[in-house]
């Protein structure tokens, strides 16, 4: 028979609360830096091809955008 959890100590509930916020944070981080992978290798590509319109800079800010929130999904389910 499984036996009730302990009531955590005030000094767990805040290691617990600072490990919730460095995973929620990082999540946040993750999206960011997607968008910026997405535009600065999209304006690259829009320059070395001498395009008059960013092209890749949105297709590729759109897509590394939905793959973000992709992983941000599995992560978190």
């Amino acid at each position: 028979m499984p036996q009730p959890p302990q009531p955590k100590s005030p000094e767990e509930k805040k290691r617990s609360a600072i490990r919730d916020w460095a995973k929620y944070s990082g999540l946040a981080f993750q999206l960011l830096g997607a968008c910026l992978a997405g535009v600065l290798t999209g304006r690259w590509l829009d320059a070395k091809m001498q395009l008059d319109r960013p092209l890749f800079a949105v297709f590729l800010t759109v897509f590394f955008m939905i793959a973000s929130l992709i992983s941000l999904y599995r992560q978190l389910k």
